[in-house]
C-alpha cells in the first residue's frame, strides 16, 4: 500500500518531466516522440486527477478497483449502542443479532472479515483492510489505513482472540471482533465482523 499523497507528489514529478520534454522535442522539432509524449501526458493527468478527487488515503490495486467499480455488497443488519463513560464515548456496532449464528435465521448474514492464517495455524491476520473499508464505508466512519494482527498475538490474553485493535485510527480506538459464521444458503464458513467498536475521546 501507499499513501495517496505519495503518489500524488510522484505522477506530479512525472508529469513535470513530460511537460518538459514536449517543449524539448517541440522546440528541436523531434516529431517522432511527439504523439507518444502527448498520449503520456493525458495518462498522467487522468491518472492525477483522480488522485485528487479519490476518497482514499491509503492505494492499493484492490482499494482502488473497489474505488472506480464499487462491489455490490450485501445488506447487513446491526444494532449502534452508546455508553458513556468519564473520558470516552463509546459507539457499538453489532452485526450478530439474536439467533444470526443459527444457519436456519432469516436474518442477512454478517458482513465479511477477510484475514489470513498466520504461520502459528492459531490465529488470522487482516493484511489488507479493504475488506473492513467496505463496511466503514455504509457506517459513514473513516477508513483504516493498514491491517492488524489479533490482539491475542500482542497482549497474550486468550479474550483477545479474535480483536483487532487500531490505536491509530481517524476517531480515537478502532476495535474489531471476528466470529465465524455459516452461510444459510452456500452452507459454507466465513469469518465475520460481529461488533465494530469505536472509542472517542471526550
Amino acid at each position: 500500500m501507499i499513501a495517496t499523497s505519495t503518489a500524488i507528489n510522484v505522477v506530479t514529478a512525472l508529469l513535470a518531466i513530460c511537460v518538459i520534454w514536449l517543449i524539448y522535442i517541440l522546440f528541436r522539432g523531434h516529431t517522432e516522440s511527439l504523439v507518444r509524449t502527448i498520449v503520456a501526458i493525458v495518462i498522467l493527468g487522468i491518472i492525477l486527477g483522480y488522485l485528487h478527487n479519490t476518497k482514499l488515503t491509503m492505494l492499493s490495486f484492490k482499494a482502488i478497483k473497489n474505488d472506480l467499480f464499487p462491489p455490490k455488497i450485501p445488506q447487513f443488519n446491526y444494532t449502534v449502542t452508546e455508553t458513556e463513560g468519564l473520558y470516552s464515548r463509546r459507539i457499538i456496532y453489532n452485526f450478530i443479532l439474536g439467533d444470526q449464528l443459527d444457519r436456519t435465521s432469516p436474518l442477512p448474514p454478517p458482513p465479511e472479515l477477510k484475514v489470513v492464517m498466520d504461520p502459528s495455524g492459531r490465529t488470522f491476520t487482516i493484511e489488507d483492510p479493504e475488506s473492513l473499508n467496505l463496511v466503514l464505508d455504509q457506517l459513514n466512519l473513516p477508513r483504516v489505513t493498514h491491517g492488524a494482527r489479533e490482539l491475542v498475538t500482542i497482549t497474550g490474553n486468550p479474550t483477545d482472540v479474535g480483536v483487532y485493535r487500531f490505536d491509530d485510527y481517524a476517531l480515537g480506538t478502532l476495535i474489531v471482533e471476528r466470529t465465524v459464521f455459516q452461510n444459510k444458503n452456500t452452507l459454507q464458513s466465513y469469518h465475520a465482523i460481529s461488533r465494530i467498536i469505536v472509542d472517542r475521546a471526550k
